[in-house]
């Protein structure tokens, strides 16, 4: 939207991994709002990511999200107004959360910081010890859609093996989880910088299993309606729902999946077991 009325314009908002799957829908749709992105890449190319009509709004740094000295760097420079650290890490080995926490204590306490998915005891443990720190936990079921490279996940092995001519064999059955399209996972994440510390779950009533998500992969590609089998109320504080429909979010996973592969990124790989 991209206008005055957004409470994201004129802002310039770091970023962390700002090519990454949920960390890059975040950083389109802040630029979209009219804000300035401050994207901290590592060894990925990131020139070309967020296209030119954005050249002047986008400012890359390089560093690691463990670094402490380069995010306050980066923060100080810019003039950060907010946080994402959406950086993906190994279960019980996230170093990059304790630094993106020193890193804004050092700058300034009143920087909201919205962070997916990190340790509850350190959300937790921080949030008590710096009352006035603005910290958003965001957590979320499954997210996908386009930009995810996680190819073994239901939905990418799924639309690759679809798309080669490769069968997508049915995974096997499982818990049912709740998964959430990538763009409406990314504006609840800026909800939850707007509305402050605490944390948000965010669900999108998509109750599936991998074998029903996979089911409704094949029958988005067969060009039908892919139904929710089962669905779950959606309770969220903050008022925020998924704007896209579930068959039009799939078709839309196909198309990238299917330019991906045209560009020759990606081989067929088996469905998850």
């Amino acid at each position: 939207m991209n206008d005055n009325s957004s409470f994201w314009h004129g802002r310039k908002v770091l970023v962390t991994d700002c090519t990454g799957f949920l960390s890059g829908a975040v950083a389109r749709e802040l630029l979209a709002r009219g804000a300035e992105v401050v994207g901290l890449v590592d060894d990925a190319p990131a020139a070309d990511f967020f296209g030119p009509e954005n050249d002047g709004r986008v400012h890359l740094v390089r560093g690691r999200t463990d670094n402490v000295f380069r995010l306050h760097s980066a923060m100080a420079v810019h003039e950060v107004g907010a946080v994402f650290h959406l950086a993906g890490h190994e279960p019980g080995a996230d170093r990059g959360t304790p630094a993106v926490l020193q890193a804004v204590n050092l700058y300034s306490r009143r920087v909201p910081v919205v962070a997916a998915r990190p340790l509850p005891q350190l959300a937790l443990a921080h949030a008590e010890d710096r009352p006035d720190e603005r910290l958003g936990v965001v957590r979320f079921g499954e997210v996908f859609g386009p930009g995810d490279h996680r190819l073994s996940r239901t939905v990418p092995a799924t639309a690759i093996n679809l798309l080669t001519g490769d069968g997508a064999p049915v995974p096997p059955d499982g818990p049912a989880r709740d998964f959430v399209f990538v763009r409406d996972a990314a504006r609840a994440c800026l909800q939850a910088a707007e509305a402050g510390a605490g944390e948000y779950a965010f669900r999108s009533g998509w109750l599936m299993t991998d074998r029903q998500m996979a089911a409704a992969v094949r029958e988005a590609f067969a060009g039908r309606t892919a139904e929710v089998p089962d669905s779950a109320p959606i309770v969220n504080l903050l008022g925020w729902r998924p704007r896209q429909a579930l068959g039009a979010a799939l078709a839309e996973t196909l198309g990238w999946y299917r330019e991906f592969l045209r560009a020759g990124r990606a081989v067929p790989v088996r469905a998850a077991a």
